[in-house]
Formats: structure tokens, sequence, C-alpha cells
């Protein structure tokens, strides 16, 4: 009977320390891809990119970008953030990245043809943001378009993973 209560007694807390099985309101997919507006939107995309019209949000138009497959930036790549509301009740967030996404936006800031192009950024399925690049990026920038829960996971997500 003792070995029965503790096993019972070890996955009451595996079951607490992991959030149970039902986990997936901890979790939240943050990716930021290359983007560059569509001037031909007759012409399909080119290899390696997709076609996006944003809807626009407070802070960026309406645009039809192309945006690059692979993203620069994930989730992973945030050591830190700090959120601040925006008029619409949206959130945006100062991000703090680690030195590997550090190392990836220095590399791709060199190119200077791509400062003032976009950036999307993509929560879960959703498109958040597309905004322009207007400054080289050492550890920390800003994007937007965040829900307020969508930032509540964010932060629960950073603690726990």
């Amino acid at each position: 009977m003792t070995r029965y209560l503790q096993i019972f007694l070890i996955g009451a807390a595996f079951a607490a320390l992991t959030g149970g099985c039902g986990g997936g309101d901890d979790t939240i997919d943050i990716q930021i891809f290359p983007a560059i507006y569509d001037t031909d939107p007759q012409a399909p995309p080119p290899e390696g990119w997709q076609r996006l019209t944003f809807e626009g949000n407070l802070r960026s138009r309406p645009a039809t970008v192309l945006v690059g497959t692979v993203p620069l930036l994930t989730g992973w790549n945030i050591l830190a953030f700090h959120a601040a509301e925006e008029t619409d009740g949206s959130r945006a967030i100062s991000i703090r990245l680690n030195a590997y996404g550090q190392s990836k936006m220095k590399q791709y800031c060199a190119e200077e043809g791509r400062l003032k192009q976009p950036l999307a950024m993509r929560v879960d399925d959703r498109w958040a943001d597309v905004s322009p690049l207007l400054t080289n990026v050492t550890d920390r920038m800003t994007m937007y378009g965040l829900q307020p829960e969508e930032t509540d996971r964010l932060q629960r997500w950073i603690e726990i993973r």
C-alpha cells in the first residue's frame, strides 16, 4: 500500500509542477519574420516567401507584404519584456533578446537596405503586427499588436520554460 501512495504522491507532484495535462494555456508561439512590401500582387511570391495581407492595427497601416517562411526570431530569443498598454487596448512590448537573437538581428541589420523594411510578428496563428524596422537592433526591440491575454501567456511561458 505504501508503494502505491508513493507513486500517487510523485505523480501528483509532477502534475502540479508541470501544470497537469492542460498546460496549453501557458504556451505561446511568437515568431518574427523578415518581410518586404509587395510591389506586384499579381505575380506569385518568390521561393521562400508567402503573401500576407495585413489589416493594420493602431501603429501599422494595412499592407500587402511578402513574408519569409523562416523566422528571424522566436519566443525562445526573448529573455524578458515590458508591456505597455496602447490606446486601443493592445500591448506594445519592449523585448530584451538573448545572445543568439542579438547576433541574428545584428547580422540582419548589417544590410542597409533592410532598414525601413517591415518585420512581421505572428502570435500563434494570428499576424499581430507588420511594422518597419527603423533602427539597428542591439539587445532590445519593440513590437506591437499583442492582446492583453497574449502578454500574460508570454510572461507565464518565460517564467516556466
